[in-house]
């Protein structure tokens, strides 16, 4: 994961960036492209390599789904080249309209969401920074080190031998935010991921509560809603049969 901030001379804003050794592109009149690419997210744009060495610019408006393999990732800070990761993983991308994140702006528009369950209901996810405060000791760690534990002395007391010397930085970090996704088009973000999955299923949610309690499943990663939500989509099957 990188910040979007320059491919193809400076036309990627800042934002999350994904960077793919291998895309196959379905545009929504039907064309099918592939290549490599950069996805980047808020603004939501994809940039597909050409064998000439230029770069093609897509918008979601015009974009049906996209699958992705072979993800790049930079080696280390200021690193001028990167290494795959993951070369077999198939991640698909497809385009759905939510609100504007925009503020002031409730126009719904489309945008790039990752799909991580089939179904009659979707299981989808966005990925943003989040920017928080860390304490890194002198080591450079990010670990404060000694008795401090990173806690600053009380005011109008000496530091005592051993004391950690301890500053704080701004730490980026990504963020996994995901939501649910219906044929109708509605699109509801799990914030609490528990309560508002359950007020998704309502006729499902017992069942879709004990059976996470028997399996020992909770409600925080992508691989525990991905389990949930194909059995809500199983039981949600059942019933119109």
């Amino acid at each position: 994961m990188l910040l979007c901030t320059g491919v193809a001379q400076g036309q990627i804003r800042s934002g999350v960036r994904l960077d793919f050794q291998f895309c196959r592109l379905v545009l929504v009149n039907g064309d099918t492209l592939s290549g490599p690419v950069a996805v980047c997210f808020g603004p939501d744009l994809l940039y597909m390599g050409q064998p000439d060495g230029s770069v093609r610019t897509f918008a979601p408006a015009s974009v049906a789904a996209f699958a992705v393999q072979g993800e790049k990732i930079m080696t280390g800070p200021g690193r001028p080249h990167a290494v795959a990761v993951d070369p077999n993983l198939v991640r698909l991308f497809r385009t759905l309209t939510w609100p504007s994140e925009h503020p002031g702006e409730q126009r719904p528009e489309p945008a790039f969401f990752e799909q991580l369950s089939e179904g009659p209901v979707l299981l989808v996810r966005r990925q943003v920074l989040t920017t928080h405060l860390t304490a890194i000791n002198p080591a450079g760690s990010g670990r404060p080190s000694g008795p401090s534990r990173g806690a600053a002395p009380a005011p109008g007391k000496q530091m005592q031998p051993g004391f950690a010397s301890v500053r704080y930085d701004n730490v980026v970090e990504l963020k996994d935010e995901y939501f649910l996704a219906w044929a109708t088009g509605e699109l509801i973000p799990l914030r609490k991921p528990k309560k508002d999955l359950l007020t998704a299923f309502p006729q499902q949610a017992q069942q879709v509560q004990t059976y996470a309690k028997t399996q020992g499943i909770g409600y925080g990663s992508a691989r525990e809603l991905h389990e949930l939500v194909s059995y809500a989509n199983s039981l949600l099957v059942l019933a119109t049969q």
